[in-house]
Order: structure tokens, then C-alpha cells, then sequence
């Protein structure tokens, strides 16, 4: 390969014999292409009988080869766009999904009707901090971030300071809602009123079935964390956990709470039947993702 034109046929092609299963492999090899030579994807076609130098060539064809091994595109060149802004991510990292847009659409609308002031985010499980970043790039509201994995808290602090919001996204290690009912209680235990009197939970946690494992694309099942994938025999275990965790807390957290889920669509009936099991007044309803799918448990009044 001597040209642009050239490096993304070969690329493409390469693709092509690794495996069939690749939806948009010449996709693939511009996004790869723009990364190895460093300018934007939507001015390659400029330059496609432009010659590349040889350490652009080396470079493009470790990031094409990679790919054929099944790595994903989001993990060779370290970012994944979310919500119109790019997020740093890696193996440590759930690679962002356009669906759980529709989570964070459904929280910032919540946080709209009551009052702002009063109003504080938690992001349990933030991986990448996506959600976290996103929620507060657009309320400018408070957010408390937590994972169980001190790595990826690191890669959501990054995310934060790129994209401005560091001062608003505090990043919590721990499992599942206990760092936020530690800081909740902390306030407490000290005699001081909690500043805040609605608490939005988010949460993307593991919600795919164990049997579903098999059924993955093979990028997904090689390199993206399993835990964070799998929930459980039904995809529910986790979920099951946080609202046992948010009933037996409760007296501890802001007076009024509200949490944002995200599932798989099979789980339309049955996960607001484990919610209502552990809050019977709570208000449940399903929101749709961009492509039409329930995706979003939205809860109001636990």
C-alpha cells in the first residue's frame, strides 16, 4: 500500500477475510486510518491519492490487525463518542453505548421538574463516567460517581477534567449504592442537614443473562469486561441487589429519590415486578431507547 486510497482498500479487504461478522468494515478501516495518520475521518477522501509514510503505514497496520483479532475499534484508538461528546475508555471500561443515551436523557428531564438547587445525581457503576460527565456537562448539577473498579474510577475522572466538570463529578469507590449511602451518612452522623433533597440514581449495571454469553459478538466476548455484562441466570442479580441495598438505606438518603435503569428489552415486565416487590408505592414506567426498544426503567417516589 503507497496511497490513502489504497491503505483503506487493503484494510478493508483484510477485514473482510477475517471474518463476515464485521457489520461496517470500511467503517472500521477509516476510523483507523484517520487515527494512524492523525486528521480528521471526513477529509480522507481529500487526500486519497496522497502517499502515506511509512511510519503511518506501520501504524495503520497494527490498529487493522488488531481489529481482525476482534479488538474493538473503541478500545485501539482509546475514545468512544457518547452523547455528542468523546470519552477516553479501555479494558477496564464498558465501551459506551448509544442506547444508554436514552438513560441520560430520561435523568436530565427528571432533574428538570423539581427543584435544581436541591437536586443531586449518583452514577453507580460509571465505568468510563459517561453517564456521570454527560449528567453533569448538562445540569451543571453535582454527581456522585462510583465503581467497584479503581481503575476505571481513574478513566472517569479523566473524562470529567477533559471535559470540564472535575469540580462537579466526585468519583466514590465501592460497590453498588453503598459509597453514596456512606456520604449521605457521613452528613448525618456530623448533625448537619443534607444539602441536597432529591437523590436521581442512575445505574447501567450488568443486566445480560449468563446463558447469553455465547450469543455476543466475538469483540465483545474477548476483550470487554464479563462483569460487567452479566448479571445472574435471569440478568437481574444486580439490580435485585441495588434495591434491596436502596430499601434497607433509605432512611439514610435524600427525602425524596428517584432511580434511572437501564435493561435488556426482555426484561420489560420483569424488572419493574422485582422494583414494586421492594417499593409497592414507587412509580414505574419504561422509557424507549433511539431504536424504538423499552430500554429505561424510570422509578419516582421511592
Amino acid at each position: 500500500m503507497t496511497t490513502y486510497l489504497e491503505a483503506l482498500q487493503w484494510a478493508n479487504e483484510m477485514l473482510r477475510a477475517a471474518s463476515g461478522r464485521f457489520a461496517s468494515p470500511m467503517l472500521d478501516a477509516e476510523v483507523l486510518l484517520a487515527e494512524a495518520t492523525e486528521i480528521p475521518r471526513s477529509r480522507l477522501f481529500l487526500r486519497f491519492d496522497a502517499p502515506l509514510r511509512p511510519d503511518q503505514i506501520g501504524r495503520f497496520e497494527g490498529f487493522v490487525r488488531r481489529r481482525a483479532a476482534f479488538e474493538p475499534v473503541a478500545y485501539i484508538v482509546g475514545r468512544k463518542e457518547f452523547a455528542g461528546r468523546l470519552f477516553r475508555v479501555n479494558p477496564f471500561t464498558l465501551i459506551p453505548r448509544p442506547a444508554t443515551e436514552a438513560l441520560a436523557a430520561a435523568a436530565i428531564e427528571l432533574a428538570g421538574e423539581g427543584s435544581r438547587d436541591a437536586t443531586i445525581f449518583a452514577d453507580v457503576g460509571t465505568g468510563s463516567g459517561a453517564i456521570a460527565v454527560t449528567l453533569a456537562a448538562e445540569t451543571h448539577l453535582p454527581v456522585i460517581a462510583t465503581d467497584a473498579s479503581r481503575p476505571a474510577l481513574a478513566v472517569a475522572r479523566l473524562n470529567a477534567e477533559a471535559h470540564g466538570v472535575a469540580g462537579l463529578v466526585e468519583g466514590r469507590h465501592g460497590r453498588g449504592l453503598e459509597p453514596v449511602a456512606r456520604v449521605c451518612e457521613a452528613v448525618r452522623a456530623s448533625g448537619r442537614r443534607l444539602p441536597y433533597d432529591h437523590l436521581i440514581l442512575c445505574a447501567n449495571l450488568p443486566y445480560l443473562p449468563e446463558t447469553r454469553w455465547e450469543e455476543l459478538q466475538e469483540d465483545i466476548r474477548r476483550y470487554e469486561p464479563r462483569s460487567a455484562l452479566l448479571s445472574g441466570p435471569d440478568g437481574l442479580r444486580d439490580y435485585w441487589e441495588l434495591f434491596r441495598a436502596l430499601k434497607s438505606r433509605r432512611a439514610v438518603l435524600p427525602m425524596r429519590a428517584s432511580c434511572i435503569i437501564e435493561i435488556d428489552p426482555t426484561q420489560a415486565l420483569t424488572a419493574p415486578a422485582l422494583i414494586r416487590h421492594a417499593f409497592p408505592a414507587a412509580s414505574v414506567r419504561i422509557a424507549k431507547d433511539m431504536e424504538g426498544f423499552d430500554r429505561v426503567v424510570i422509578v419516582t417516589g421511592l
